[in-house]
């Protein structure tokens, strides 16, 4: 006859061997639903792409008309960025070079006013001595 404490331990070892076996069950199906990710990922790719495609035909043969191409828009844009991009630097040339004369005109007023204010002095009490 089997004592308890043995009886006790059987169920705890079907346990934990279960349990075990869980954890690897689980670690495998993870493995394996990335695996089914990817291609998932792949097939949706494939199917966006055939039906992109069955929306845009290629224009290589047929007559293209007056639409556009792709490259001819990219281009389009790139040359209007370009033009932007100049005006912008011409602004900010302007206001800049505005800026600047406005500034030496206001150091040239200041430089003047201070030999006007030193001439004044100069007069009512002569020149400096040199501390020499």
């Amino acid at each position: 006859m089997p004592s308890e404490e043995t009886d006790m331990k059987t169920p705890s070892k079907i346990a934990l061997v279960l349990g075990a076996f869980a954890v690897v069950g689980a670690s495998a199906e993870t493995y394996y639903s990335g695996q089914a990710d990817q291609e998932r990922r792949e097939r949706n790719r494939e199917e966006a792409l055939a039906a992109y495609e069955a929306q845009h035909p290629s224009d290589s043969s047929s007559v293209r008309g007056d639409r556009e191409t792709a490259r001819e828009r990219t281009h389009d844009a790139a040359r209007s960025m370009r033009h932007g991009g100049h005006e912008v630097a011409d602004t900010t040339r302007r206001v800049t070079h505005k800026t600047a004369n406005a500034v030496r005109h206001a150091g040239h007023k200041t430089a003047e006013k201070a030999r006007q204010v030193s001439d004044k002095a100069n007069s009512k009490f002569g020149e400096p001595m040199d501390a020499g």
